[in-house]
């Protein structure tokens, strides 16, 4: 379901969270949440040059992603245990990974932010399965 609500703040605090700071002003061009198994949060943003820049040289970026962090890793307790974050770029993107263990019996939160690499444009989706 479409948050007509989702406000450009929001998305600012749910960022910081991740330590991608957005100094210049954007533009929320999707946002959608729910699920019925899983819960889910994807937005995208129109974003500067200047922030795109400063997401992607923020970063040390490896050629491929930690096989840890992914939703059914069996690498990994789902419950229990450390947040493991990763940071790589693939042919389109650079893309920041989390995956955070959120105790006994709780949904582990997986989430990923994406910087396309011809368009500045940021994607952020959260999922909780």
């Amino acid at each position: 379901m479409d948050d007509l609500l989702f406000s450009k703040s929001e998305a600012r605090e749910i960022l910081k969270e991740h330590q991608v700071i957005l100094h210049d002003d954007f533009e929320v061009t999707f946002n959608q949440s729910g699920g019925f198994r899983d819960y889910t949060h994807k937005f995208e943003l129109s974003i500067s040059e200047k922030d795109k820049r400063t997401f992607i040289e923020g970063r040390i970026w490896d050629d491929k992603p930690d096989e840890r962090i992914q939703i059914h890793s069996p690498l990994v307790d789902r419950y229990e245990g450390d947040t493991l974050r990763a940071n790589y770029t693939n042919g389109k993107y650079y893309i920041y990974s989390m995956y955070r263990p959120n105790g006994k019996g709780i949904a582990p939160t997986f989430v990923e932010i994406s910087v396309l690499k011809g368009k500045n444009t940021l994607t952020y989706e959260e999922i909780l399965d």
